[in-house]
């Protein structure tokens, strides 16, 4: 009788140490968003932040000291952080690829605009612009997979 009593206690023990592990998607998608992509995100809101103050810029030459000093630079930094984040779960990691290939497409967008206004072509930099808006077309995409995973694991996301 001791030996089935132990061999209860021992099974409720178990079942209740596996009740209390959690889901390790959820888990680790909300340390992704709320702890390792803050900075990243904040990166991104100075690179939003230079770009709003284009609208004042009167001449090419300040836009290419734009692109060289602080926008390109700000991509490569977003890129080495999130290189840096160390994820687990195929579904968090998938997201990350979608938020990489944004600023991959960030930056061949604004590394293709830079060239276009050095040699003053039109043409390379409407090329450019179409680089860019593939970017935001991944920015989207990021968005949409946040959104749908958040769905599936009955959490929400702040904006």
């Amino acid at each position: 009788m001791k030996k089935l009593l132990s061999c209860l206690f021992a099974l409720v023990i178990s079942l209740s140490l596996l009740t209390g592990c959690g889901d390790a998607v959820a888990d680790e998608f909300e340390t992704f968003l709320n702890t390792k992509m803050v900075d990243v995100n904040a990166k991104y809101n100075d690179l939003i932040t230079e770009l709003e103050k284009w609208n004042n810029l009167e001449t090419d030459a300040e836009m290419i000291d734009s692109l060289k000093n602080i926008i390109i630079p700000n991509i490569d930094e977003q890129l080495s952080m999130l290189d840096a984040i160390e994820l687990t779960t195929d579904e968090v990691i998938a997201i990350k690829e979608k938020y990489k290939t944004m600023l991959e497409k960030y930056k061949e967008g604004y590394s293709a605009m830079l060239t276009a206004l050095e040699v003053a072509d039109i043409t390379a930099l409407e090329n450019s612009l179409t680089l860019v808006e593939d970017g935001l077309t991944a920015l989207e995409a990021y968005n949409k997979a946040l959104e749908d995973l958040a769905a599936e694991k009955g959490m929400t996301i702040a904006y």
